[in-house]
């Protein structure tokens, strides 16, 4: 079965040396894991870790940048005088590896009431700092054995702490309306769009520490008042009860919005791990996202001004080196480098366009003394020429600069593009990355001092080696109305998508610059791949239109550089075909969805879902590029045979999510020889390619 592409499409624009990497964790603080541990004092925290690492052309960590993001809450007034990452494991107090900076004295931090809030610091890691080096390759290798501890003057050992935990990150967007309120708010003009950073950690099956980041761009009237943001439980249409606060609320805790009503809101929040529906939410922002909103409120509409259910994002990153040899004209080196990525959560409309995203820039820069960055931005322009500033970073000049007292250190900075001429060029840059440069500024060279283009410069024309079934296999060259097939080549698109951020029921008919035509007929596209290790190394997943006639038509894809050659399939009404993989067809129980394999094979009269594709029209009729919401029937009639015995078909139908995909459901037949038999599926006078089944 071929696969489509990972979250996230790296896209290697050179030859590097190095690479950077960054990686999160997170650690749940308490007095109680101290040793000895602290008893009756009420405090708590959680750190949320972003490790930036540099690796050598051997893979191993070599330097990096570690950012502490501690949420903490205390019973009263507390002097901070240590952060940092300890060399232990659980129940051993063991030496300082990795340090804030923050130490008793002149460089200690006061928390003032109400006793709660964050600490945000990043230590640096040098080459030459081996037990640093050694603790990031530590984090990375067994986080456990590492933990996070917070000190304060009364307790200099350590007041609250945790063992590291590795964490998954996933970034979900919404675009926020007062259509979408409920009821719909007609008489105000106001808008927004929101990213949602959700991070967990998992540890003895459970839940044990997680973080929300809100992330919102607003536009309300100027004498706005807000007084609520929430991430509540309901669908569309639908008010639900508010389940992750940021605290914003009416009275003290209410933000104005400016003369203009723009606004940016940025919150970071504690799942309680111990709270049933925070706990549920959490799952919810990284599994089904839509049964979830966003709501901005306000003291005119306290019900809720601007909504937006969350929705999966599709995630795409660029790497780069920067050089000042890139700058226009070159600035001379002292020794200056980074390392840049930047990361793209975006969501696309119905025409492939990207509507909204999250830019993440990640910059490890490395100079050779101190250094006070100016600015951090994409422009619009080709190698060796300079061009506007087409999406910002935030860092400029005063005091939103970055002032690195060494030279050496980590940016990160998140942005929401929401439109303008942002979103313009981040549409133009999906379709040729190389027409767009990373550009880092500072005072002592404002015009640029470290820049790369996104992508080398690629001017070849797309070349289509084959079409076949999206099932892969090469025997299988017809394919049928309305189901998948797949383009295999060179050159096929200039970036990769799998329409991941997808909204609504429709697929394009191009992505960054990319589109399908059979016999002259725009094909919706499913998903633009690239596998270095393949040959061909490109990809095309595709949908044959239901409106292609049946006979020979030429496929031609055309991408930013041009069409293709053309390359003949042919299609039918039907042209039934199984995916599978190494060991057999891709089956599935229909009482529990476990897998069918070689160690958990079938048994006779178990109900099986085989998933298929070219099996036709449906009824109700299915348009082209539709993305079915339900289990529309198959129109034509299936039989199947498993180890030469038949089976009875209970039903044939769409995946709802999945356009072009179709499951077969069968009881298999009593008296099937255990082993691996075939399996042979057969619409009409139509069979499909001959897999394989587990039966025991």
């Amino acid at each position: 079965m071929k696969k489509t592409i990972t979250a996230f499409a790296l896209i290697a624009v050179s030859a590097l040396a190095q690479r950077v990497e960054t990686a999160t964790f997170l650690a749940a603080l308490s007095p109680a894991n101290e040793v000895p541990a602290i008893v009756g004092f009420d405090a708590r925290g959680t750190a949320l870790l972003y490790a930036h690492v540099q690796r050598d052309a051997q893979d191993q960590i070599v330097s990096g940048s570690l950012d502490f993001v501690v949420l903490y809450t205390f019973p009263g007034e507390a002097t901070i005088t240590g952060l940092h990452i300890h060399s232990g494991a659980a129940g051993v107090n063991a030496p300082v590896t990795i340090n804030t900076g923050i130490a008793a004295g002149a460089a200690s931090t006061d928390l003032a009431a109400p006793f709660r809030g964050q600490i945000v610091r990043q230590a640096q890691v040098l080459s030459g700092d081996m037990a640093g080096v050694a603790s990031l390759r530590g984090l990375f290798a067994n986080p456990a054995g590492y933990y996070v501890n917070m000190h304060t003057s009364a307790y200099p050992g350590g007041i609250i702490r945790g063992q590291v935990m590795a964490a998954e990150r996933v970034v979900q967007l919404a675009r926020l309306s007062t259509a979408k309120e409920v009821p719909a708010i007609t008489a105000v003009t106001a808008n927004g769009v929101g990213s949602i950073e959700a991070v967990r950690s998992y540890q003895g099956g459970r839940l044990a520490a997680a973080v929300v980041v809100f992330d919102v761009d607003y536009q309300v009237p100027g004498d706005a008042v807000i007084t609520g943001m929430h991430i509540h439980n309901g669908a569309a249409g639908v008010n639900g009860p508010v389940i992750i606060n940021t605290g914003i609320a009416a009275g003290a805790n209410s933000v104005s919005a400016s003369s203009t009503g723009a606004g940016n809101l940025f919150y970071r929040v504690e799942v309680g791990t111990g709270v049933p529906a925070q706990v549920a939410a959490l799952e919810g922002i990284f599994d089904s996202p839509s049964d979830y909103y966003l709501n901005l409120h306000t003291t005119t509409s306290p019900g809720g001004l601007i909504r937006s259910q969350l929705a999966a994002t599709e995630a795409i990153a660029f790497r780069t080196t920067m050089l000042t040899s890139n700058e226009v004209p070159p600035v001379t080196s002292l020794g200056e480098t980074a390392s840049g990525n930047v990361y793209i959560n975006a969501l696309r409309d119905r025409t492939g366009s990207v509507t909204a995203a999250r830019l993440t820039f990640d910059v490890n820069h490395r100079f050779p003394g101190p250094v006070t960055f100016t600015g951090l931005h994409i422009h619009d322009a080709a190698a060796g020429v300079n061009g506007p500033v087409s999406i910002n970073s935030g860092v400029a000049a005063g005091d939103r600069s970055v002032v690195s007292a060494a030279g050496f250190g980590n940016i990160w900075r998140t942005v929401n593009v929401t439109g303008g001429q942002a979103l313009t060029s981040l549409n133009a840059l999906l379709r040729s990355p190389e027409n767009h440069y990373l550009n880092l500024h500072s005072t002592v060279n404002p015009g640029g001092v470290l820049r790369a283009q996104l992508a080398t410069t690629n001017t070849r024309m797309p070349r289509v080696v084959e079409v076949i079934s999206a099932v892969s296999d090469l025997n299988m060259k017809t394919v049928a109305q309305g189901g998948q097939f797949t383009i295999f080549g060179e050159d096929l698109s200039k970036i990769a998508t799998d329409l991941s951020g997808l909204e609504g029921l429709q697929l394009p008919t191009a992505a960054n610059g990319t589109s399908v035509t059979i016999g002259g007929i725009p094909a919706p596209i499913i998903a633009i791949g690239y596998e270095p290790k393949n040959n061909p190394s490109g990809y095309i997943v595709a949908q044959v239109p239901f409106e292609a006639p049946a006979g020979e038509h030429d496929v031609v894809v055309r991408s930013a550089n041009g069409a293709a050659n053309a390359r003949k399939v042919t299609v039918a009404a039907v042209a039934p075909a199984m995916f599978f993989d190494a060991v057999g067809a891709f089956a599935v129980r229909a009482l529990d969805f476990s897998i069918v394999r070689p160690e958990s094979a079938a048994r006779a009269g178990e109900t099986l879902a085989f998933v298929t594709t070219g099996l036709g029209q449906t009824l109700p009729a299915l348009a082209t590029g539709q993305i079915p919401d339900g289990a529309n029937v198959a129109a034509a009639t299936a039989s199947l045979t498993i180890g030469g015995r038949a089976a009875t078909v209970l039903g044939t139908s769409t995946i709802p999510g999945y356009p072009g995909i179709y499951i077969v459901l069968a009881n298999v037949p009593v008296g099937v020889t255990p082993g691996s038999v075939p399996v042979m599926l057969r619409l009409g006078s139509a069979t499909a390619n001959v897999t394989t089944l587990a039966v025991r």
